[in-house]
């Protein structure tokens, strides 16, 4: 077919047509009185080219596509960065026109070279940084949203299982969280869901890394514990205790196993919602030494926050007294024990947990309720301990058997802190 009939079945010019040709987009093929001969081919590549231009895709790009050394694919995700641009530069402009006319209301003679040094800076690169960081962050990746979906999705489980067990005292607010909770994972899928770039990379390797942690968590902490144990805790002991609150400052090594994966991930993915980690594992690298110092400190600290008992005394250790205070079960003068109940009354929070808080003539207190034994019956150490300190016959018992009911143990350990509760 003639060019005639090329323009009429693609609705572009004849100039278009050859230009296209001239750039090596298309290959027409000649009859034999050297006229141009236009196949079926040749017309949807048109079209397809046609639709590319549409899209403001460069001759280049076309070319490249047309050649196969560049997928559709790539095109379109090359097109969308360049509308996002594109988006940016306009709200940059609509903004700055915005505020220029509001201060034309105020300063009808104002003069724009003052502006100067602020439009230098809002055409700068970190500018537009800043506007493509807060573009991104406005797009949820889908390893977000799986955290996101873990951690709403607890008070579902909560309602679940408290219908299972057909406990319904909160069954109220356990329903308005739930239905918070399932309200905002809606909201949150349906965004990711509706965005046009779904960003799946990297979720796998964060799921991974989280798993790697939460394992390398357990253990630094039973690393920690056995440290205690080798170092302070001799062979005839009864029980040893991680004190609080200085246990809990192990999940400060877990944050900064957190740190490090995440900038890792980060250099390789370059996902601006683990920015910060990158940001953050900078500022630890720039003062090795200090954070190395803190780590070792914090490891000490971890170590020596001990108490051990034995049938003859108890040592309780700290990163300040590295030799420990000794008591006999002479020097107890008070030992508290019963069932926590509801915070305020109406929380649970920590409901029906028990304790056993031992009181010395020096001030301390100590509650031993999570401690380690060398017995495979749990809680048996505090069944031995209590009976070697009521046997002295110089320590007051306040012991309370009110809140039993809300303990959730099984009932073989409930009836050994009733026990402990009862022996006076």
């Amino acid at each position: 077919m003639k060019i005639k009939d090329a323009e009429l079945l693609t609705g572009l010019p004849a100039k278009t047509i050859r230009y296209y040709e001239s750039q090596g987009l298309i290959s027409i093929k000649r009859n034999s009185n050297t006229y141009r001969d236009y196949t079926e081919n040749n017309i949807t590549e048109l079209r397809r080219i046609k639709i590319l231009r549409k899209l403001d895709v460069p001759i280049s790009k076309i070319k490249e596509f047309t050649q196969g050394e560049i997928s559709l694919h790539y095109i379109l995700q090359n097109e969308i960065k360049n509308l996002d641009g594109k988006e940016i530069n306009l709200v940059r402009k609509k903004s700055t026109i915005e505020v220029l006319l509001k201060d034309l209301k105020k300063n009808p003679n104002l003069d724009l070279v003052q502006y100067y040094e602020d439009f230098e800076y809002i055409e700068g690169e970190e500018f537009n940084e800043m506007l493509y960081e807060i573009k991104e962050l406005s797009e949820f990746s889908l390893s977000s949203v799986l955290l996101y979906t873990l951690i709403l999705s607890g008070p579902l489980l909560w309602l679940f299982t408290n219908i299972s067990r057909e406990n319904y005292e909160f069954i109220g607010i356990n329903s308005f969280v739930a239905i918070i909770c399932t309200i905002l994972l809606t909201l949150t899928w349906s965004k990711f869901l509706k965005q046009p770039n779904k960003k799946f990379k990297g979720t796998v390797s964060l799921l991974l890394g989280l798993i790697t942690i939460l394992v390398l968590s357990i253990i630094i902490f039973i690393g920690i514990t056995k440290l205690q144990e080798n170092i302070f805790v001799p062979n005839d002991y009864l029980m040893f205790m991680f004190k609080s609150p200085y246990s809990y400052l192990f999940l400060f090594f877990e944050i900064e196993l957190i740190v490090l994966f995440t900038a890792a991930l980060y250099k390789r993915v370059k996902n601006v919602e683990w920015k910060w980690a990158n940001e953050l594992f900078n500022f630890i690298r720039k003062h090795i030494v200090t954070t190395v110092i803190f780590n070792l400190f914090l490891l000490y600290v971890c170590i020596t926050s001990i108490t051990v008992v034995t049938k003859n005394q108890i040592v309780d250790y700290s990163f300040y007294n590295l030799k420990g205070t000794s008591y006999s079960y002479n020097d107890i003068s008070k030992v508290e024990t019963g069932f926590q109940g509801k915070f305020l009354k109406v929380l649970r929070g920590h409901a029906g947990d028990f304790y056993y808080i031992v009181n010395f003539k020096d001030g301390k207190k100590i509650n031993f309720y999570q401690a380690n034994s060398p017995f495979e019956d749990t809680y048996l150490e505090l069944e031995i301990f209590d009976d070697l300190i009521m046997d002295t016959g110089k320590s007051q018992k306040i012991s309370s058997t009110d809140n039993c009911e809300l303990c959730s143990l099984d009932q073989r350990y409930i009836d050994r802190f009733l026990k402990i509760i009862e022996n006076k």
